[in-house]
């Protein structure tokens, strides 16, 4: 938001509370000081309220930024004769001005300020200003994201002017970018097109090879093994158990087994001469040791399982439940209805003074007693 604009808020905020506020009483204002749009605190002084300026307070103040239009009112921004917009910035007879140039033909208006040159022959643009050279005529010879480039259309041919690691008229050659090596420290270069990449030895790295790195950062010892570099760039890798080779990628823990299981067998031969067949057993002894068995379930596998017979027992517990209640509550409900059956019978036969005439009275498991 620029100044004009938080002017122009600042001052339609405050401006129906400051009109509001009476003229001092008393204090005589300048001498044609409007009554309405200025105001005084001392006397012979026109002071003006928001929206309104000049000596007597009379000149309205127009919107920020008009700039060929007058007001009315405060903040209006009425456009004069011949020019458009919100500001009144935009001519409404833009030929008018000849914006055309280079012998062009014809101006058209297209309304709202615009217009439409119809240029000479060898020129282009909004205002014909183009002339039109190889590279827009013929179109771009340049390869390779070449620019082509005519002398803003006045060269009598295109040229390019290539990016970095090509050449040639039209950028058609690719540069060797190895040539001379760019890398350091005995880093081999690979070009890759428009570049190169540096393979850097140990102890080196960064794009040209020119960054000196610690020999351990790259972390080249596997399998668990500590990293020890050296001075010279170097490192040694201490190995765990059963691990070996320079970076510790190698198993000998296969070959300790088969060494030890060699021993044993010489051993036993030696022992027993008259064993048929003592070397064979014996390795088939130690391969079932070395076995490792998998178990039938893993443990994921178990608790899956007793879960599932978990919620299956609560479901049969829970149906069993259902029915029997459902039993219970027929069976209650039987029973309430014959003990009352039995009470109205005493009743009707105690009122009968001791005659005996018939009675039927029907119960829900019998049709009649």
């Amino acid at each position: 938001m620029d100044f004009q604009t938080a002017r122009f808020l600042c001052c339609w905020c405050f401006w129906p509370l400051l009109l509001g506020l009476p003229l001092t009483q008393g204090t005589d204002c300048k001498p044609g000081c409007h009554p309405v749009n200025g105001f005084c605190k001392i006397p012979n002084e026109c002071r003006c309220r928001p929206g309104w300026q000049g000596p007597l307070c009379d000149q309205c103040i127009p919107f920020p930024g008009c700039l060929h239009g007058t007001c009315a009112k405060p903040w209006q921004c009425m456009c004069e004769e011949g020019w458009i917009g919100s500001r009144c910035d935009t001519d409404a007879h833009p030929c008018s001005s000849k914006p055309c140039t280079n012998n062009a033909t014809t101006c058209i208006e297209t309304g709202n300020g615009g217009y439409i040159c119809v240029c000479a022959e060898g020129y282009t643009g909004k205002s014909c200003r183009v002339k039109k050279g190889p590279c827009t005529v013929n179109g771009s010879p340049c390869q390779n994201g070449g620019t082509c480039v005519d002398d803003d259309g006045f060269a009598p041919h295109a040229s390019c002017l290539c990016l970095p690691g090509f050449n040639g008229n039209f950028c058609e050659i690719d540069l060797d970018d190895c040539e001379p090596n760019p890398c350091e420290n005995g880093g081999t270069c690979l070009d890759i097109g428009r570049g190169f990449r540096c393979h850097c030895p140990s102890g080196y790295g960064g794009t040209l090879c020119s960054s000196h790195v610690a020999a351990c950062m790259s972390n080249p010892c596997k399998n668990g093994g500590t990293c020890h570099a050296h001075p010279e760039g170097t490192f040694e890798c201490l190995c765990r158990p059963h691990f070996g080779g320079v970076t510790c990628a190698s198993s000998n823990r296969n070959a300790s087994l088969n060494s030890k299981a060699k021993h044993r067998l010489n051993q036993h031969s030696k022992a027993h001469h008259q064993v048929i067949h003592p070397p064979e057993r014996e390795i088939l002894t130690i391969k079932e040791t070395i076995e490792n068995r998998q178990p039938l379930l893993s443990k994921s596998q178990v608790i899956c399982f007793m879960v599932l017979g978990l919620l299956t027992c609560l479901v049969v517990l829970g149906t069993t439940g259902i029915i029997f209640f459902s039993k219970f509550e027929m069976w209650l409900a039987n029973a309430r209805y014959s003990q009352l059956v039995r009470k109205e019978r005493d009743c009707f036969l105690k009122a009968s003074d001791g005659e005996n005439p018939p009675v039927k009275i029907i119960f829900p498991d019998q049709s009649e007693v």
